[in-house]
């Protein structure tokens, strides 16, 4: 892992992200919508793809629903000016259309600043195997 100097940046992120977990363990589309960009790409670990509006959407109709044990913790992180990217593995249950799901799943989470503000703009889950 590369060592990364923890700047204002990085920490508001990490603060949003924590608040994006807690939003998505109460299934809380109003404040998981105040975190996305507008332009979100959300792929599922099943490979469905999502946009802002749909996944937001399936969380209200409850035909995507998170456990409490939902969790995701960190394993990397790359800086730019504009964009942090947070990699890390993703734990937890879902019913997704009533199938549960078991989570134990690489990710990655992009952020990314417009007009001072940090908003999710792409999250990808794999079902794949973890390397070691």
């Amino acid at each position: 892992m590369l060592a990364i100097l923890d700047t204002d940046d990085l920490r508001a992120v990490r603060e949003l992200e924590q608040l994006r977990i807690e939003a998505t363990r109460q299934n809380d589309a109003d404040v998981l919508g105040s975190l996305l960009h507008e332009q979100l790409i959300y792929v599922n670990s099943a490979g469905e793809v999502f946009d802002k509006e749909r996944y937001l959407r399936a969380i209200r109709s409850h035909s995507l629903t998170y456990d409490r044990d939902f969790d995701v913790r960190e394993t990397e992180v790359r800086v730019l000016e504009d964009v942090i990217i947070l990699a890390g593995i993703m734990l937890g249950h879902s019913r997704l259309d009533g199938e549960q799901q078991v989570f134990h799943f690489p990710c990655l989470g992009i952020w990314r600043k417009e007009s001072e503000q940090w908003r999710m703009l792409a999250w990808q889950s794999s079902s794949g195997s973890m390397a070691s």
